[in-house]
């Protein structure tokens, strides 16, 4: 016998009890406590014995089943793997509905987005083409640009004259003292 069944039968009995006062006749004419019109005080004083009563037969529930719980805990364990292996049992073809269900609603929603991700993907490319005529030069600036390349090869040639004619004259003038050195 479980601890739970004298307390259980405890709370049946209480209730019996409760309802079975209610109609005696010290509790006025209306049979319920806190209902008496002309000992509004004795009503609730009556009120607060039977809740403390109830509370009085509910402490020895509380203190028999929390040690049987900690004492039998593996098999509380067990138990709950148990349900928990049934209720995936049972759970399972439900699971496998909504995984379906969730790949058919992904399925809809990508067909019905694929328009605008090709709208997305034209715009995309558009704004592409637009960038790179932007960003690559014109015929005009190719030519000023390769115009500055061969006017710099000129420069730089007629620079490169002056110092090879400076570098001659410098290895004259070095060339006595560095045979004597």
């Amino acid at each position: 016998v479980s601890p739970a069944q004298p307390a259980q039968s405890g709370f049946w009995e209480y209730l019996s009890q409760l309802t079975s006062d209610k109609e005696s006749p010290e509790h006025g004419q209306s049979g319920k406590p806190g209902r008496d019109i002309a000992n509004p005080k004795g009503s609730i004083r009556d009120g607060v014995g039977y809740v403390g009563n109830f509370l009085e037969k509910l402490v020895p529930l509380n203190r028999g089943l929390q040690p049987q719980l900690y004492q039998d805990s593996d098999s509380l364990r067990k138990l709950v793997r148990k349900e928990l292996e049934s209720l995936r049992v049972k759970l399972s073809p439900y699971v496998d509905e909504v995984h379906h269900k969730v790949g058919k609603n992904l399925e809809d929603l990508r067909s019905r987005l694929q328009p605008f991700t090709q709208e997305l993907l034209d715009q995309v490319s558009l704004k592409a083409r637009e960038l790179r005529r932007h960003l690559t030069p014109s015929r005009e600036v190719t030519a000023q640009l390769l115009e500055g390349a061969d006017e710099l090869q000129r420069f730089m040639a007629h620079y490169t004259d002056k110092i090879a004619l400076h570098t001659e004259q410098v290895k004259a003038i070095f060339h006595p003292y560095a045979e004597r050195l």
